[in-house]
């Protein structure tokens, strides 16, 4: 089988997660690139649905493996910039080491420079053009808010049910039925004893979003306490709606609020959003 059961929380269980770690962070670079089969894939998706547990381990190394591409990214960067400014230092002093006292040797040095620029452009595609490409997801570049949207939306799992009230409303919201996961929700939202109303608001808000309805997810997110746990994600998820509606602005001011908060659980997220905005 692809998945792993949990691991027991006994020493020996610990010990035996420490030693399946590669293999989890193996399947979710397969699943980040595209490698699994359709089966795979659904099996995996449907396992980060009904398994809170293994899609937040899942999650622990998505943000891992994101914080390694941008660290290999800002170090290809400065490496570039390092060998750039050599190369230029270097084309300078061949062109004072020989000084054009001839034909001949004008031809030679002209030559030599060429060959020099060339040996640096087969470099850069043999050497430097390998790593960029591995520590560079390969996405397509976002040209529309549609695409921005498509690109970065995507459903949470289900919180396991604290209580018999949310049974319902969570079934259907793992099997992807977001209508009767909205109707359930209002049905418990309704009553005045339910006690749960911000998550059920926040799941409320995600789910009219995968239904295609964002104006009333905006309104259902709202409604989610300031102080609740599930308060950044809300942010989050109301940014992807106004972006969904179009509203450009809107949506960046509430991705520049987010970006703005360095230990929001979506920071990271809003500000690669915003570059893609630009």
């Amino acid at each position: 089988m692809i998945f792993l059961p949990l691991y027991p929380s006994n020493d020996y269980g610990r010990s035996i997660k420490n030693d399946m770690n590669e293999i989890l962070y193996d399947l979710l670079r397969q699943y980040e690139s595209g490698k699994m089969s359709e089966a795979e894939k659904n099996t995996f998706e449907q396992r980060l649905a009904d398994d809170p547990a293994f899609a937040t381990e899942i999650a622990e190394y998505a943000a891992m493996n994101a914080a390694i591409r941008e660290e290999g990214d800002r170090r290809l960067e400065a490496d570039l910039t390092v060998y750039g400014k050599k190369l230029m230092m270097n084309m300078d002093a061949q062109t004072l080491s020989f000084p054009a006292r001839e034909t001949k040797v004008r031809s030679i040095s002209m030559y030599s420079r060429i060959i020099y620029a060339a040996a640096a452009v087969v470099a850069l595609l043999v050497v430097v053009l390998p790593l960029w490409l591995m520590n560079r997801p390969d996405a397509p570049i976002a040209t529309s808010s549609e695409d921005l949207y498509a690109a970065n939306f995507s459903i949470p799992p289900a919180p396991e049910a604290r209580d018999a009230k949310a049974e319902a409303w969570r079934n259907a919201y793992a099997k992807g039925n977001y209508k009767a996961t909205i109707d359930e929700l209002n049905i418990l939202l309704s009553d005045p004893s339910f006690l749960q109303k911000s998550e059920a608001y926040h799941f409320l808000g995600i789910s009219l979003l995968a239904s295609g309805d964002p104006e009333a997810a905006i309104k259902a997110l709202d409604q989610v306490s300031a102080d609740s746990y599930d308060r950044e994600s809300a942010d989050w998820y109301t940014a992807l709606a106004l972006l969904k509606l179009d509203r450009t602005e809107d949506a960046r001011q509430a991705f520049q609020a987010i970006a703005a908060q360095k230990t929001h659980t979506f920071a990271r997220q809003a500000k690669e959003m915003l570059g893609g905005m630009k």
